[in-house]
């Protein structure tokens, strides 16, 4: 009787257990289990940090920064996840769309002239300059005489803008198919200008293009360039860049390109102050294709937690190793409560014999 009464305690008492144990520990599971799922990932952790408060918050803070883009992508993000956007807010939003357009044409120059990528706008009027090849030449005028001549040069910027005259040459000879690739190599470039890539994908990127530049043949180009050769430029600037690097540089924008497709030119530059290497750019490829416009409110909202698990809390360690105790503590009450059946059951058998 008191080997059953103790039986019956140990149970109850791991029933109590299992109600602070489990749900946490579960929880930490599931984190583990979706390390490399930038989807599934997101969305565990949404379940805690994204609430109507937050909500508010965020997209009042968004229409306040005049970037309607990520205020939609909290709407969208919102109603996934069934919380509310007043009325107030949506007219706020629609107002700040109104005003748009005026300022969308003057972007759109001064991106093309000065390579300035600050909206939407300016970063198209900045693109289609790097796909004639006007703001690559610049860019590589500017780096490749520093570099040709002793002084501090940015080798980032100048390796990319010598793979973006290649690949532009690409994207025209193949009606467009390379344009994904031109698209994000541009905004990465651009963003290395304005020093926003994260330190650590800046040191990514810095090594990738530490020694890809081929000497003789960016003379070459450069040489061309000053004759107003752009023909020949071209071809030159095709063997700048050595093919190892130019295989990653071409990587690096074919991500890149795919995150700017779906969440615009400010939610690459999320990314990009995000992620600390090139791998980095691809997960937030895999969260925008499918998640869409709410892409950028979930970037805003986890940070670099979107895309990577990170290093394991000793809080996260220590309820892993509470499940474990509380697995084996099972299997023994199992064990001890099958041992009884048994005893109970042999005599029974010995009888009925």
């Amino acid at each position: 009787m008191k080997r059953i009464s103790l039986t019956v305690g140990l149970a109850l008492a791991l029933a109590g257990a299992g109600t602070l144990v489990v749900p946490p520990a579960w929880r930490h599971w599931q984190l583990i289990a979706a390390a490399n799922d930038p989807v599934a990932l997101s969305q565990l952790r949404l379940d805690d940090a994204f609430t109507a408060t937050r909500l508010e918050s965020e997209v009042d803070s968004a229409i306040a920064a005049r970037d309607p883009e990520l205020a939609e992508s909290f709407m969208a993000l919102a109603a996934e996840r069934g919380l509310a956007v007043t009325p107030a807010q949506r007219q706020r939003l629609q107002a700040l769309n109104d005003g748009a357009a005026l300022r969308a044409v003057e972007d759109f120059g001064h991106g093309f002239v000065a390579g300035d990528r600050d909206s939407g706008a300016a970063f198209t009027g900045a693109l289609v300059g790097d796909i004639t090849g006007f703001g690559d030449l610049r860019d590589l005028a500017v780096e490749g005489r520093k570099w040709l001549g002793g002084e501090t040069a940015d080798q980032t910027v100048l390796a990319i803008a010598a793979a973006g005259l290649a690949i532009s040459a690409a994207t025209w000879a193949s009606f467009g198919g390379a344009l994904p690739a031109r698209n994000g190599l541009s905004a990465v470039k651009a963003a290395s200008k304005a020093k926003v890539l994260s330190p650590a994908l800046t040191a990514n990127v810095a090594r990738v293009a530490a020694g890809a530049i081929d000497r003789p043949a960016l003379n070459a180009s450069l040489a061309a360039a000053a004759k107003f050769d752009f023909a020949a430029t071209r071809l030159a600037a095709g063997g700048i860049v050595k093919p190892a690097a130019m295989t990653r540089l071409a990587a690096i924008g074919q991500d890149a390109g795919a995150v700017y497709a779906r969440t615009g030119q400010r939610g690459l530059r999320q990314v990009l102050s995000l992620a600390d290497e090139a791998g980095d750019i691809g997960k937030a490829a895999r969260l925008g294709a499918a998640k869409g416009v709410s892409t950028r409110a979930i970037l805003k909202v986890l940070g670099r937690g979107a895309l990577v698990l990170g290093a394991l809390s000793l809080s996260a360690v220590s309820w892993l190793f509470a499940l474990i105790g509380y697995a084996l503590a099972l299997a023994m009450l199992a064990q001890r409560f099958g041992a009884w059946l048994g005893r109970r059951i042999a005599p029974r058998r010995a009888q009925m014999a």
